[in-house]
């Protein structure tokens, strides 16, 4: 299956988690979304959002600079 990205650097919470509602609903299920951000209320806010809707969180990083990535599978 395909990756998907979503970029939401630059956002301000509620945003990014409206904006990975948004693409999930887009996708087919099995695909991968990979979304890439900074902060850690973004970072804490997608992930909760994630868990509390039923996806799976495949991977997460982040990088000194408060940068994360954030993959999850659509269901």
């Amino acid at each position: 299956m395909s990756v998907e990205k979503l970029d939401v650097k630059g956002k301000m919470c509620p945003i990014p988690v409206a904006l990975t509602k948004r693409k999930l609903a887009e996708m087919q299920a099995g695909q991968t979304l990979e979304i890439t951000g900074e902060g850690e209320l973004e970072f804490d806010n997608i992930q909760r959002w994630l868990k509390n809707n039923g996806y799976q969180i495949i991977e997460t990083s982040k990088d000194n600079n408060n940068e994360f990535k954030i993959s999850t599978t659509k269901h």
